[in-house]
């Protein structure tokens, strides 16, 4: 069945926020703050009020900082306190000192925890800011003035996100609030208040200093309504600024693309092994059953097989649920830190001579010095699909230097292979990579910093603490050098507390590198049955990304589990 797969209204902005053909004495303005207060689209000028400067700190990147921004890549953004009065942004539009009536903005924020339960004015027509402001973030996580706030931001685990905060006012004075393209309430904005006055007004500014701290990735304006239509057009928050859409995909999931081929991720099983064996075995059954249907071709495990790396009983349930798989559709699995002990080694479960040991895509492993029993703890298995070559190398979650040393020598031979890495423990919820390393502002580590972000201590979780790699330092050592390397497979952390759809970054040599997390574990049921679908277009480039869950019957349309990537070229 071919696909019918179309972009939701992407850029429909154009016209407006970036630049492009406006009516003539528009003004349309973006900051991104990867070069300060440095703006892009007008004349307008954005700069600090009170000591300010002295209480924020640039990003050019999100990776400097450690929280990965969706759609798109090394999206600038500034981080700022809790202001006073004095503090924030003043903002001169440059426009002849002309009164502007009718205006949209739009801020790309994300709140960390400490902020949930406080306001944060969003912007003042007051340029001495000796009144309310015009527009606020409520501390119950609404947005308006005046007592009428609609709409809800996140403010607790499972809708940590970056927001796309974005408000019309008519000349009429009707203002419009949307959040992520959605429109959330209508209230009466009439009156000089919420005029722009001489063409200047403030942001992240209120008399009593009513600001949270948090981060503001872009601010967009422009002194013009955007209609419902156009800020649908926006969705969520981009990376690339305020005014280009991070939009979701539409069509039928259930649907093939014709000349495709499918990779299955099946994430952390412990919660299965330990106590809902039927879930597991709808999984890999639904895998077997439809391998002809859906042409899958591989499957991988990212780790966390079983609960208990010593409990005989799960070990038994997982390996009858993966030997569904044997003779039908290979697959690749990895050992996590819920898998140390003394079984994932034997023969009857994942060690050599088992059913995994005698795949034929199976090509290579890790040989421990003195340790012959651990050669399935890291491996390499090559398959084809539409005339590519591809490479799926596993990463044990203790595996130290040597393993390291052995992957980089396995993926040279193999220039010529598109290259997926899977690994257990490599990367936070929130897309960015563990990180023990201290970041130079704050004294403390990358990981620190993402556990007080988001307010929750799984954050902190790293591969280091069980001997072996460093997210960030294994990026380094190993994934960045090498031009052929397309994915990262992970689990560990629970994908359902962040809405982030994957981590974007580039190797040495240019190549785009995607990053994901798949770990459904913290969902009802234990994960209620959740795969991860990569369907390769037959165009060579294109992976559609896919959930779905045998257990429920059901897709996952939702934007951060539905989506194409696009593959750059090998770049040898």
């Amino acid at each position: 069945m071919k696909m019918n797969r179309q972009w939701m209204l992407r850029g429909v902005v154009a016209l407006g926020l970036m630049g492009g053909v406006v009516a003539e004495g528009k003004i349309d303005a973006v900051w991104q703050f990867k070069d300060g207060l440095k703006g892009s689209g007008s004349k307008a000028e954005m700069t600090f009020r009170g000591d300010t400067e002295d209480k924020v700190v640039f990003y050019k990147s999100e990776h400097d900082l450690g929280l990965s921004m969706p759609f798109g890549d090394d999206g600038g953004m500034v981080r700022f306190p809790k202001f006073g009065g004095d503090g924030g942004f003043g903002v001169d539009l440059k426009n002849g000192g002309r009164d502007v009536k009718a205006y949209t903005m739009v801020w790309d924020l994300f709140r960390p925890a400490t902020s949930w339960k406080s306001g944060m004015a969003l912007y003042q027509t007051d340029v001495s800011n000796e009144s309310d402001a015009e527009f606020f973030i409520s501390n119950k996580n609404g947005i308006g003035v005046s007592g009428k706030y609609d709409g809800h931001l996140p403010e607790k685990n499972g809708e940590i996100a970056w927001s796309r905060v974005v408000m019309t006012r008519s000349g009429g004075g009707e203002m419009k609030k949307y959040i992520d393209g959605v429109l959330v309430g209508v209230q009466d904005a009439k009156g000089e208040r919420w005029d722009i006055k001489d063409g200047k007004f403030l942001i992240l500014s209120d008399d009593s200093g009513e600001v949270s701290g948090g981060l503001l990735g872009s601010f967009g304006f422009s002194d013009r309504v955007l209609s419902e239509k156009e800020v649908k057009g926006l969705g969520y928050v981009h990376a690339d600024g305020a005014g280009v859409g991070g939009i979701g995909l539409s069509g039928n999931p259930a649907d093939v693309s014709d000349g495709s081929f499918t990779v299955v991720v099946i994430g952390d099983t412990q919660n299965y092994s330990s106590g809902r064996p039927k879930i597991f075995n709808s999984v890999t059954q639904w895998v077997a059953d439809n391998a002809k249907k859906r042409n899958i071709i591989f499957a991988i495990q990212d780790g966390d097989i079983v609960n208990s790396g010593n409990d005989k009983k799960q070990w038994d349930v997982s390996r009858g649920a993966m030997d569904r798989l044997n003779g039908v559709v290979p697959y690749a699995v990895v050992r996590g830190n819920h898998d140390m002990g003394s079984e994932y080694d034997l023969k009857g479960r994942f060690g050599k001579g088992s059913p995994y040991s005698k795949q034929k895509t199976l090509k290579g492993f890790y040989r421990v010095p003195g340790k012959p029993e651990w050669d399935m703890r890291n491996t390499y298995h090559v398959f084809k699909g539409n005339g590519q070559k591809f490479l799926v190398l596993t990463v044990d979650i203790s595996a130290g230097d040597g393993v390291v040393d052995w992957a980089n020598k396995v993926i040279k031979k193999h220039q010529d292979h598109r290259v997926i890495l899977d690994t257990h423990a490599y990367m936070f919820d929130g897309g960015e990579r563990f990180n023990c390393q201290i970041e130079k502002h704050s004294g403390i580590s990358f990981d620190a910093i993402r556990g007080y972000l988001v307010g929750h201590k799984e954050s902190q979780y790293n591969g280091v603490n069980y001997g072996g790699q460093d997210g960030e330092s294994l990026w380094h050592k190993l994934v960045s050098k090498h031009g052929n390397i397309m994915m990262f497979i992970a689990g560990h952390q629970f994908e359902n507390f962040d809405k982030f759809r994957y981590h974007l970054d580039r190797g040495v040599k240019g190549n785009k590198v995607y990053e994901l997390l798949v770990d459904p574990q913290a969902v009802s049921n234990g994960g209620n049955g959740w795969i991860r679908l990569l369907e390769f277009d037959k165009d060579g480039k294109t992976i559609h990304v896919k959930t779905y869950s045998p257990w429920l019957k059901q897709w996952d349309t939702t934007y951060d589990v539905y989506y194409d990537i696009e593959l750059s070229p090998i770049k040898k």
